[in-house]
């Protein structure tokens, strides 16, 4: 898969997350982390790399096969809920079924 589609189609989704009601940030693992506090990587918008909270695998003919992002919910909303409105938007924005989308709630703010 093409490392650039793989990127853009990252961000895009990384911005459709972002901007769900109630979702607080992206929750990347400790080693990314580390490697953007590092690098100071940001891409040409100047918006942080979202680093491992969102994964996406392809299938054989490029298609999204599966998506996984991980958030941090705001206390005042419902993480169920929240979840929900995440996995919609990010399957939306990845044109691909709610099905593929796995989400989890990593923390409350």
């Amino acid at each position: 898969m093409n490392s650039d589609r793989a990127k853009a189609l990252t961000q895009q989704v990384t911005d459709a997350v972002l901007a769900v009601p109630g979702v607080a940030c992206l929750r990347p693992s400790l080693r990314s982390l580390l490697h953007a506090a590092g690098s100071r990587q940001q891409d040409a918008a100047g918006r942080q790399d979202p680093g491992t909270a969102v994964r996406v695998a392809f299938d054989a003919r490029g298609k999204v096969a599966a998506l996984r992002i991980d958030v941090v919910v705001r206390a005042q909303h419902q993480a169920a809920h929240t979840a929900d409105a995440v996995r919609t938007a990010a399957a939306e924005a990845a044109a691909t079924t709610p099905g593929a989308v796995r989400v989890t709630v990593t923390g409350i703010v």
